[in-house]
């Protein structure tokens, strides 16, 4: 679930400071530092992490920092060639694991200028800040991506979810229902229940003393996103695999899904 303890180079994404004193989603790059060709690579993140790096799930600009920094020149990333469709470049599917997701970025300006797309796979130059196609045999370094959030596909009311969670803390990591305090983090998340067997998921969102709060204990900001009087008994929020709604207010004796997160505990 995340935890790993392997001496290999990590970057957190931490957006800045502030952000980082109250964040519940957190995601983290991996450099193993290993050279292998991008499917060996791939199944590497896979087996070890969640998937390869990807613009969608990733800020490129850190990346490039984190790469120059440590003098890492090219690396893999998650993209590569249609196997359908020729000249269609597209990103990995990290839902299923298989297969492309995405529209067609053969057109992209992030390719470097004069690109003539004779190999199948992608990597990207952390100097230049380009994409380039190369022979998917080639063995270079690679970087996956890893998050610290739990799905759990139990169906539970918003309390025993809320209860679940947090008798998954461990010595090291405390768990709860996922607070969001980053709007961003929305399709990322809904990109993670996709495993769901319900279509929505309980987060830490409850209407408490006439406010709307997190499970974490702050207030929702703004609160103008829900209503000051929810009907009775919908007093607890869930998230949709498919609604882009960023919130949905129900019942909270109701049973669903949920998804919890973990942070290391301060010492």
């Amino acid at each position: 679930m995340g935890k790993k303890s392997r001496p290999e180079l990590m970057l957190l994404f931490l957006f800045n400071a502030v952000i980082w004193m109250e964040a519940r989603l957190q995601r983290t790059i991996y450099f193993p530092g290993l050279k292998l060709t991008w499917t060996e690579a791939r199944e590497y993140c896979q087996n070890n992490y969640i998937d390869m790096f990807t613009w969608d799930t990733m800020n490129m600009n850190l990346l490039s920092t984190c790469l120059v920094k440590k003098k890492i020149r090219n690396v893999w990333i998650g993209l590569h060639e249609d196997p359908e469709q020729d000249s269609v470049w597209k990103f990995i599917n990290v839902k299923t694991g298989k297969g492309l997701t995405g529209e067609d970025v053969s057109q992209s300006k992030n390719w470097a200028t004069g690109q003539q797309f004779k190999d199948r796979c992608g990597s990207y130059n952390s100097f230049l800040k380009k994409w380039y196609s190369k022979n998917c045999s080639k063995r270079l370094y690679f970087s996956c991506y890893e998050d610290n959030l739990v799905l759990v596909t139990e169906n539970k009311t918003c309390e025993d979810a809320l209860n679940h969670c947090r008798e998954m803390t461990t010595a090291i990591y405390k768990y709860d229902l996922l607070s969001f305090r980053n709007s961003s983090d929305f399709s990322y998340v809904r990109d993670q229940i996709y495993r769901a067997t319900t279509e929505e998921v309980w987060t830490g969102l409850q209407f408490l003393g006439g406010e709307w709060w997190q499970s974490d204990g702050k207030t929702l900001d703004p609160q103008e996103m829900l209503p000051d009087c929810p009907n009775q008994w919908e007093h607890c929020g869930t998230m949709s695999k498919y609604n882009t709604a960023n919130w949905i207010i129900r019942d909270c004796s109701e049973r669903r899904n949920f998804i919890c997160y973990y942070k290391r505990k301060k010492t």
